[in-house]
């Protein structure tokens, strides 16, 4: 049956022309890491040789699109790809030990590699050597396409390993980092091999990510709701799991992006509405210069609509209309976020508002899950996730820094953001 499912997926998956690809950037990587990392000096390494490397790593990488060819969601911000980076130039020890582990195909050794260079980097909060394993995995995919799995979560690996029945030939929850990365990919590939299927370790990892198969091992089903399909997923409690340290921007990351939505706004022409509560601590980081921040909101709408309204970390208002709704979930429960969002929406259905959740890019995921629930489902103005749409701290960024954002237009944002697949 797994056979057949994966030659049905190459009627619409262009296997070769898709290797091809990954071997050409496969050898994009491979030089980077030679010319710049391993042989390179500090001085030398720009944010232009890294960021293509970012592109090639992370799906979120800067200048991605959804037509990007890349290894998966990391689950790393942008300027911790580089600082990163910048390290391993300067830090030529672990430079040197990861490229051990690349070279070899030995999965004992590669495995003995990997612990020693998690015991090298204990104490160094560079990303490098996250619990999830994101960031090597990434490196091993990026390095040899063919041969390393793109499937860079250990939580998602496990889960395909259970769902398919392939034997785990080793004790996963007692074993180190460097045991569960180098065994399960070799797992992932042994039991589809013994299933009688062909393919590079990257055909197969797009398999695994594509309908129906990741429905499968994902444990979600699609079941009819008012007429229209809708994805229900079981939660699961490390739904969580990331390689990326929210809390390594600073407990204050939070009210920083804060500030930054409410400036873009100012710079587009926007008033702007901050909850009084949130107030003293934004504009320790933004300084308006006019009268775009709003003391009372112009709206006419009933008590309990303007409580939830008031309530919205950053709004964009043209006049007496509300352009733009934003959440900022650094830490937070996301889920909170987007009843706020959807209590919006309930309360007034035919208000027409661009909804955003702003979040670290390691929340991306969480954030398409929540969005996704059942009961978002149900509005009387439409699913939330046709309406509401996740920002990433690094895109907000790029927003802001862009010299001719006074003369833009809000529609602009649309760039910028992702929407529930």
């Amino acid at each position: 049956m797994l056979k057949d499912q994966f030659e049905q997926f190459l009627t619409i998956y262009d296997a070769d022309a898709k290797d091809a690809i990954w071997a050409e950037q496969s050898r994009t990587f491979r030089r980077f890491w030679n010319d710049k990392i391993v042989n390179g000096s500090p001085d030398s390494l720009t944010d232009d040789n890294i960021d293509p490397i970012v592109r090639i790593l992370d799906r979120h990488g800067k200048g991605n699109n959804s037509e990007s060819e890349a290894i998966a969601k990391a689950m790393v911000a942008q300027g911790a790809w580089r600082r990163m980076f910048h390290e391993l130039c300067s830090k030529k020890d672990l430079s040197k030990l990861i490229t051990q582990i690349f070279e070899t195909a030995d999965t004992g050794e590669r495995a003995a590699n990997v612990d020693s260079l998690y015991e090298m980097n204990k104490g160094r909060k560079n990303n490098l050597t996250g619990p999830s394993g994101n960031v090597i995995n990434a490196f091993l995919a990026a390095y040899d396409p063919m041969s390393n799995i793109s499937i860079i979560s250990m939580k998602d690996r496990r889960l395909i390993i259970e769902h398919f029945g392939f034997p785990m030939t080793f004790d996963y929850d007692n074993a180190t980092s460097g045991v569960r990365f180098a065994n399960t990919n070799e797992i992932i590939l042994r039991g589809f091999r013994s299933e009688g299927v062909e393919g590079s370790a990257r055909t197969i990892s797009e398999f695994c990510y594509r309908s129906p198969a990741k429905a499968l091992w994902r444990g979600t089903h699609t079941v009819e709701i008012g007429k229209k399909p809708v994805e229900v997923s079981i939660p699961r409690d490390d739904d969580d799991d990331t390689s990326y340290d929210a809390e390594e921007e600073g407990p204050r990351e939070s009210i920083a992006m804060q500030a930054i939505v409410a400036e873009i706004g100012a710079k587009m022409g926007m008033q702007i509405w901050i909850p009084k509560g949130d107030r003293s601590r934004i504009l320790r980081v933004w300084h308006p210069t006019g009268e775009e921040l709003l003391d009372r909101l112009p709206l006419n709408y009933d008590e309990t609509a303007m409580k939830t309204i008031e309530n919205i970390d950053v709004l964009w208002l043209n006049r007496r209309a509300i352009v733009r709704a934003f959440e900022v979930e650094h830490t937070t429960s996301i889920y909170s976020g987007l009843l706020r969002m959807a209590d919006l929406l309930a309360l007034l259905p035919n208000i027409d508002i661009k909804l955003h959740i702003v979040a670290p890019p390691s929340r991306s995921e969480k954030v398409f899950e929540e969005i996704k629930r059942p009961v978002f489902s149900l509005l009387e103005g439409g699913a939330l996730s046709e309406k509401c749409t996740y920002i990433s701290y690094d895109r907000l960024r790029e927003l802001y820094n862009d010299k001719q954002l006074e003369f833009l237009k809000s529609d602009v944002l649309e760039k910028y953001c992702e929407q529930a697949e």
